[in-house]
């Protein structure tokens, strides 16, 4: 990093691609299906991940514009851009398990993220998508980490992996999303969810991205994860405008969304 030497890993172009076809607009369902169909094996993937839906049609998912008919543009361009990146995230000679780890947490803010938007009635594409990507710094540091190991001739303790993407990740994280061609609210909510009280006009979308992070921790049963308890006296959470009568709906969930890291990270 000091010599300016870290190699920052290109962001897949159909995941590119798929961020700037934009899912505002229903005339764009033709193009982000044009995108997906580009990559034979990606298309299969995405009618996998779409026909598993918890909100599958009872009759298969069989084309792509039936996904996005039935599941919408922000959820089907969701399931694409993470399929597409998760690949190279994945992808730690020597290191799969911790690199699945590291991912596994991500995926599941992501999806805590879209949980808690759609709870209020927000839009869910944008939180998703920051979820996904709040803490990319950490999975690249891995892999950085990984080669500068094994071509200076060193084997790491799993705790020294851990203690060096604690060092570096956060400036990792920024020199990613620097280089790749993301939405502006997309790279302040990255930079700001753990500090979300100065993230201005996009303060709501970083407290989304925080409070997911938190409840990952808890599904995942981190060692720093909070009791159910202490989620629902969260400052953040009251931040959200979430109530008491919001606890029962947003925990049930829990299930369906360790259903769903299955289905992405099947064994």
């Amino acid at each position: 990093m000091a010599r300016n030497e870290l190699a920052i890993p290109s962001l897949p172009e159909v995941a590119v691609r798929v961020v700037g076809s934009g899912t505002k607009n229903s005339g764009n369902a033709h193009l982000l299906a044009d995108i997906i169909q580009a990559d034979a094996a990606l298309t299969e993937y995405v009618l996998r991940i779409a026909s598993s839906a918890a909100k599958r049609p009872a009759l298969p998912i069989t084309s792509l514009q039936h996904a996005i008919a039935w599941l919408g543009l922000d959820d089907v361009a969701n399931i694409a851009f993470t399929l597409a990146l998760q690949g190279r995230m994945l992808r730690v000679e020597g290191q799969h398990r911790k690199a699945r780890r590291l991912w596994r947490h991500s995926l599941a803010s992501a999806l805590w993220a879209r949980q808690l938007a759609h709870l209020v009635h927000r839009e869910t594409g944008l939180c998703y998508l920051c979820g996904l990507l709040h803490n990319i710094g950490r999975a690249v540091t891995l892999g950085a980490v990984h080669d500068v190991a094994q071509r200076a001739g060193l084997e790491l303790a799993g705790s020294d992996y851990d203690g060096l993407i604690d060092i570096f990740s956060h400036e990792v994280g920024h020199r990613v999303m620097s280089a790749w061609d993301l939405p502006p609210p997309v790279l302040t909510v990255v930079a700001l969810w753990g500090k979300y009280a100065t993230a201005g006009e996009l303060r709501w979308e970083s407290n989304v991205v925080n409070f997911a992070h938190k409840l990952a921790d808890f599904t995942l049963h981190e060692p720093c994860m909070q009791t159910r308890e202490l989620l629902l006296v969260d400052q953040a959470y009251r931040d959200l405008g979430l109530s008491v009568q919001h606890a029962e709906p947003l925990f049930d969930s829990t299930a369906a969304i360790n259903a769903e890291l299955d289905r992405y990270l099947s064994p």
